[in-house]
């Protein structure tokens, strides 16, 4: 199982033991099955400090038992979302300058499908959601307060036959929303979006890319 956690322009691999590392010669290899928690975070923190773009992998023992161990390295927040399609259409924002999908941070003893679907609706106007399905989490480390933060995000794979107006949430500096082909998020959406969505997007429909 291969797992990455974005940070700007880079990201940290994670894969459990039984699987062959990339020979990427852009990424850093680490075995850190059996290395200590510092040394673990002395990895990451040179990671993080860094200012070229070079990848990481990190071999561990257990995809679980590493993102405990991270959540209490890092100001640890969930946040849930949607993957939206009407009739072979599916809906993106414009937020910050790049196409995006509705998404935020879950409420105090929210579920994730209950806050993908209130950020959806919040964010873009959208109604009359319907989960199909969960789609593979994403995480991404950011700055915030006076360190890090790692989020994770719940995305679901959502249906609809809304026929109303959609409108964009400006508050959240959202100022656009609009559903696209296929066609068109391969020649418009993915190359002008952020890693963790184009996960998003490849994931929910294989054969975008």
């Amino acid at each position: 199982m291969n797992r990455k956690i974005y940070f700007n322009d880079k990201f940290i691999e994670l894969i459990e033991s039984d699987v062959q590392p990339s020979n990427n010669q852009a990424i850093n290899f680490f075995d850190v099955s059996n290395a200590k928690k510092q040394a673990v975070k002395k990895i990451i923190s040179d990671f993080l400090k860094s200012e070229n773009n070079t990848s990481i992998t990190l071999n561990i023992e257990n995809f679980n038992d590493f993102l405990s161990v991270l959540k209490k390295q890092f100001y640890y927040i969930e946040a849930a979302g949607g993957f939206i399609e009407k009739e072979n259409k599916y809906l993106f924002i414009h937020r910050h300058g790049r196409w995006d999908l509705p998404k935020g941070k879950l409420e105090e003893n929210e579920s994730a499908e209950a806050g993908a679907i209130r950020e959806c609706e919040e964010e873009c106007g959208v109604k009359k959601l319907k989960i199909v399905k969960q789609l593979p989490s994403t995480f991404h480390i950011y700055a915030y307060k006076d360190g890090f933060a790692l989020k994770q995000a719940y995305w679901f794979y959502m249906q609809t036959d809304y026929e109303g107006k959609l409108i964009p949430q400006t508050e959240e500096d959202i100022h656009d929303v609009k559903f696209f082909s296929k066609k068109d998020i391969q020649g418009i959406v993915l190359k002008d979006t952020y890693y963790t969505i184009s996960d998003v997007v490849t994931s929910a429909v294989s054969n975008f890319l």
